[in-house]
């Protein structure tokens, strides 16, 4: 991969950076955000004259959003979006300009293997965002506002004022006239970042501050497109991974258990990694001791190829009507009541859509309702990075135990996979699940025998790559419970949800009894 702060400078990554095929397909992805506070017509042309329609070459995904598409002109359609408080954020798809992803079981091909995804080759995506309430934007006079002006950033220019104004233009971060070299690391005092709609910054920000309650506002874009994939900061913001110094977009690193981050309507482009992590003041082995909160709402990820760029963090508190296109796990259940709800997922191809595992967790009282996953395409069965809609990677430390004191109580409802769909789950149980799923629907999802996508691992040694078998898991308890699961309209149940049959799953004699399907 090309570092884009250091034009030549190229990294020989031994895993590479998670671009495949992209690159000689044409893949792009762009997007058009606006307010608004009534119906609004949505119209789209095509620049050189070519032709759009018929409706019937258009589908918007999530698919039931049911948007009316209407073709006004050989080179135009258009777009009703009704209007409602929790906006509208979808992909706009021409059948005559899809990308069709192979696989062997190894790596894309572009020819024979199987079909794993066909997606836009030139991705178009709308983001219709309610308005930011009156309360939540900052005066731009007030003493306490520092306003920046569209321009190169430097760390001089931020100042130590309670609130960061970015009023509409293009932004971009230097050091010693260098890009891609700094992010913004605000002053103790500055709590409140708020974007002007028009306003597209390219930095990433990290808050210092101990204030109860610190904000992100404004349906302004931050864009990593500078830094390169894993920007070491310790690292001059190299190539080079690390858990802890790798940057994020939205970030604290001293985060107190008092304290919640706002965030309402910023889109996200080109993460490098990570996109979003509130450290904790003070370390533990284990995520849920973290008692931050967070609260995101209509939050837009855009441009995420790289291996590692994933969704939020998932804290205690809201995550809402949020579209986010990830390389990386998109929801990742490691803390305590996180309450999820209507969050559109474009997935790419490394890790599951749910992340539950890595180590043994204690977690309650999340809740995830109304996923809408409307592209997966996982190359093959995995594991370690579990190529599934649910998944809970192996432990990846020293020593490999379970811990049967622990429990993750979770309920996952109306969730739709739509193509294509991968395994349900994919699980190496580490502690003990009170899991319950329901209402989840698959288009369609694979069945052949030869990569076998579509089969969950629960427990098993399934062989080379897909081992989720842990000594000593006969001690825990795996209660999961399936409820209303079909696949092409038809329903799995205790009749057929064999390895051999329509639901696919492999689950550990172990476990027989602790679990259920209906």
């Amino acid at each position: 991969m090309f570092d884009p702060a250091q034009p030549g400078r190229e990294y020989n990554l031994t895993d590479g950076d998670g671009i495949t095929v992209e690159v000689d397909a044409g893949i792009n992805m762009a997007w058009s955000q606006f307010q608004y506070s009534r119906d609004v017509d949505v119209r789209i042309v095509s620049t050189d004259g070519s032709s759009l329609g018929p409706a019937s070459n258009v589908v918007v995904r999530p698919v039931d959003l049911n948007l009316a598409v209407t073709c006004s002109g050989i080179d135009t359609i258009d777009i009703r979006i009704p209007y409602q408080d929790s906006g509208a954020r979808f992909s706009i798809e021409f059948q005559n300009d899809l990308y069709t992803y192979r696989s062997d079981g190894t790596e894309y091909v572009s020819e024979g293997g199987i079909i794993v995804s066909e997606e836009p080759r030139n991705a178009l995506l709308i983001f219709a965002s309610p308005m930011i309430p009156d309360d939540l934007i900052p005066s731009k006079i007030s003493p306490d506002t520092q306003v920046m002006k569209p321009g190169s950033i430097t760390q001089r220019s931020l100042g130590s004022k309670p609130t960061l104004y970015f009023e509409a233009g293009v932004y971009w971060m230097e050091k010693d006239g260098i890009l891609g070299k700094d992010h913004i690391k605000l002053h103790p005092n500055t709590h409140y970042v708020y974007f002007e709609p028009g306003s597209y910054v390219k930095a990433a920000f990290e808050f210092t501050t101990r204030h109860a309650d610190f904000y992100t506002i404004g349906n302004g874009v931050v864009s990593g497109e500078h830094y390169a994939y894993m920007a070491n900061t310790i690292q001059n913001y190299t190539a080079v991974k690390d858990d802890r110094y790798s940057l994020r977009m939205f970030w604290h690193q001293s985060v107190m258990d008092n304290q919640t981050w706002h965030c309402v309507g910023p889109t996200l482009n080109s993460p490098p990694f990570n996109t979003m992590d509130l450290h904790p003041m003070y370390h533990t082995p284990h995520e849920e001791d973290n008692k931050a909160s967070a609260h995101i709402r209509d939050y837009k990820q855009v441009g995420a190829f790289y291996f590692q760029t994933d969704g939020t963090q998932m804290y205690n508190g809201t995550v809402r009507d949020v579209f986010w296109h990830v390389n990386d796990d998109a929801i990742k259940l490691y803390h305590s009541g996180a309450q999820l709800d209507r969050l559109t997922i474009w997935k790419a191809r490394n890790n599951a859509v749910i992340q539950m595992g890595w180590k043994p967790r204690n977690v309650g009282g999340v809740s995830v309702n109304k996923v809408r996953i409307i592209h997966n395409r996982w190359i093959q069965p995995n594991a370690y990075v579990p190529s599934s809609i649910l998944g809970a990677s192996p432990i990846y430390a020293d020593p490999k135990e379970i811990d049967p004191s622990r429990k993750m109580s979770l309920r996952i409802n109306d969730l739709v996979c739509e193509g294509i769909c991968a395994a349900l789950m994919t699980i190496a149980p580490l502690q003990n699940f009170d899991l319950e799923i329901q209402n989840v629907r698959f288009e369609k999802m694979h069945n052949d025998t030869i990569v076998r996508l579509g089969r969950s691992v629960v427990g098993m040694d399934a062989g080379e790559g897909v081992d989720n078998f842990t000594p000593g898991q006969e001690n825990l308890t795996l209660g999961i419970a399936i409820r209303n699961w079909t696949i092409g309209g038809q329903r799995v149940d205790g009749t057929n949800w064999r390895e051999d049959q329509l639901g696919q799953l492999y689950i550990h004699p172990d476990f027989y009894g602790d679990w259920s399907i209906e």
